[in-house]
């Protein structure tokens, strides 16, 4: 699911950007650079567009701004939402005490069915550590024999470090967004060129997921 939201999201910013990003001859009646527009789109992509006067490349910018925030926040929402449901479940089911519980106890939980079977499995692999660290019943665990109920849990546990590492993910992209806008403004002032065309283009690869942009100068 995590998967596909990203690569959804991924999708709409590169169709959006796309058309922003056409083939363009930059404008020489703008004769020197502006430093407000620039900044403005540093803070708020889109805005400094709209200051050039420049619209449909604005709301592109702010429309992706949007989306980037609400998927982000959903991301991290929908991740803590995971997160209680698996300790709940967790109580219910594995006889737990949450109080004082690390991360790392959360992913040990998950993949033995109970202490017992930690501890035996850690001590033939001598890691004396790892064993010292349930010696206290407060960290005791019992699936109660269901590996059904063990393989829930952890598949919540999963989908909310996924949806977590998404949300992480897609800050990189708001970042990305503010300082591509700048650029985008930079541009539209003929910063680089007085004559020339300049092709900018991002590129989405499905595979691994990445987005990438293509700046192109011609002379």
């Amino acid at each position: 699911m995590v998967q596909t939201l990203s690569k959804i999201t991924l999708i709409i910013i590169c169709i959006l950007q796309g058309i922003a990003a056409q083939d363009f001859s930059l404008d020489k009646s703008i004769p020197k650079v502006k430093l407000a527009p620039i900044i403005k789109s540093l803070v708020l992509p889109g805005t400094g567009e709209f200051s050039l006067d420049n619209k449909s490349r604005g709301r592109v910018f702010s429309f992706v701004e949007s989306a980037l925030w609400i998927t982000t926040v959903g991301s991290f929402l929908m991740s803590n939402i995971e997160h209680r449901k698996s300790k709940v479940f967790a109580v219910e089911h594995a006889n737990i005490f949450v109080a004082g519980k690390d991360k790392e106890f959360w992913v040990d939980i998950g993949n033995y069915d109970t202490r017992e079977d930690f501890i035996q499995e850690h001590l033939r692999f001598r890691d004396y550590d790892a064993v010292e660290r349930y010696k206290n019943n407060e960290w005791d665990w019992d699936w109660k024999g269901s590996k059904s109920h063990r393989e829930s849990f952890e598949s919540m546990r999963i989908s909310s470090d996924r949806l977590a590492l998404a949300g992480k993910f897609f800050i990189g992209g708001i970042v990305v967004n503010h300082f591509v806008s700048a650029i985008d403004v930079l541009y539209l002032q003929n910063r680089f060129l007085s004559t020339g065309k300049i092709t900018f283009v991002p590129r989405y690869e499905p595979i691994n997921s990445n987005l990438s942009y293509s700046l192109t100068f011609q002379f």
